[in-house]
């Protein structure tokens, strides 16, 4: 994500405050009310974001509050037209429908729900007939959407990002003494926060299993997966995950932690901020019987012409062993237009697995699947990503579209990495 087009983001999250249509405007306004219609729809829909802690989507946090009447009416007009043109609440993919457990949209009848309320001047109703108010995990568990964590992990120092950044890339190493983690453990799910705020383009976490001869920072140099381990990154829109039943990943004791930070902003005197990002982690108590791992499959090599408005890059892997498939995250920059995974099987069929028709580098979703999805081995995988290097583009998101950009990490660089989440069976030696 990219701080520039964050107000954007902003912007179209509802549109700018129009007033909601006067009262009178139908005949029958007791027809819908708030507190009995179109409450429900909006605590089921919009409250995890809309609040004023809302929920922090990897530096998104919905610019307005809808927990009340009086907070919600003077957006009704803007909130009928976001959630007829289907911008609301906001979900990229069109395809394969039903088969994400994140998935997000409203039915016709929601929609319609919505629409007559606003037209008969968005009138309250009987404050008796609301649901009782919702509750959200991280109000009680120090901002963790995910719950209480069993263990969270903070960079021992504080950093500060100064004045003069543009972008910044930046890794930070924590290796776990034996008071911080005691033993070896199995987890079922892990968080971070940032602590930037919107300066945080993206935050990367690693867990490196012990390596007593080679230094965290050097690792890389000596061909010793210098990170590790990938978690996961987040981005403006990304979730946390909570694994399915009999799925673990392996955390070693003496493991070390990478906190990878891309911060990007505009420079200028008082724009520093200090940061001291955090990993949590929630333990899995129950047997394990599936390895989790995360990977990207991408393209490194690539240039984009200049002033090309549909590009398409594409990458692909095929796999030496049966996996099960948690999650997607397609991720790009600025150019990024759309991405698209697909599988190929070993007996020639193939299945679209993700299609984001218009991919949206201010809110980068995760997909996460309702039922891991077996991918036999033999299985290719292709990820392909499209990107507009237009001058109407560059003008939008503010970029030089004369430029040819490659894969690199700053915001004006591009990407085509199609991350995937995914397990395979326990062997031997991991049950032991």
């Amino acid at each position: 994500m990219f701080s520039r087009f964050r107000s954007l983001v902003v912007v179209s999250v509802f549109g700018l405050a129009l007033a909601a249509t006067a009262p009178g405007a139908a005949a029958n306004e007791a027809d819908v009310t708030y507190y009995q219609d179109v409450l429900p729809i909006i605590q089921n829909n919009c409250q995890n974001c809309h609040r004023p802690e809302g929920l922090n989507l990897g530096g998104v946090i919905a610019p307005m509050s809808f927990m009340s009447y009086e907070e919600t009416r003077p957006w009704a007009r803007s909130i009928k037209l976001k959630v007829e043109a289907h911008e609301m609440p906001p979900w990229y993919a069109s395809a394969p429908k039903g088969v994400f457990s994140n998935e997000r949209g409203l039915t016709e009848d929601e929609i319609g729900t919505i629409a007559r309320w606003v037209d008969a001047g968005a009138p309250a109703g009987d404050r008796s007939q609301a649901p009782a108010p919702k509750t959200f995990a991280e109000t009680t568990s120090g901002g963790w959407s995910l719950g209480t964590p069993d263990y969270v992990f903070q960079l021992d120092e504080p950093y500060f990002v100064e004045d003069d950044v543009y972008d910044l890339n930046i890794s930070f190493y924590k290796t776990l003494t034996a008071a911080e983690l005691p033993e070896d453990l199995w987890v079922r799910g892990w968080e971070f926060k940032t602590g930037a705020g919107t300066v945080a383009h993206h935050m990367c976490g690693y867990v490196r299993a012990p390596a007593p001869d080679v230094e965290p920072g050097a690792a890389a140099e000596k061909g010793v997966a210098g990170a590790g381990q990938l978690l996961t990154c987040i981005a403006e829109g990304t979730e946390a995950v909570m694994l399915p039943d009999g799925y673990g990943l392996h955390l070693e004791a003496g493991s070390t932690l990478t906190y990878n930070m891309h911060f990007h902003k505009e420079p200028g005197e008082g724009s520093g901020v200090w940061t001291q990002p955090e990993v949590a982690f929630f333990v899995e108590e129950r047997p394990v019987t599936h390895k989790v791992t995360n990977n990207s499959i991408g393209n490194t090599g690539f240039e984009l012409p200049p002033r090309i408005d549909d590009y398409r890059i594409g990458a692909s892997r095929t796999l030496e062993e049966d996996i099960y498939v948690l999650t997607y995250w397609p991720h790009g920059h600025l150019r990024a237009k759309a991405a698209r995974y697909t599988a190929t099987y070993p007996d020639g069929r193939t299945e679209l697995l993700l299609d984001v028709p218009e991919y949206d580098n201010g809110w980068q979703e995760t997909y996460k699947l309702k039922q891991p999805k077996l991918l036999p081995e033999g299985t290719r995988i292709d990820v392909s990503h499209w990107y507009d290097n237009s001058a109407e583009r560059g003008a939008l998101y503010d970029f030089d579209p004369t430029l040819t950009p490659g894969h690199g990490p700053r915001t004006d660089d591009e990407m085509s990495l199609g991350f995937i989440g995914y397990a395979v069976e326990l062997d031997a030696a991991d049950e032991n």
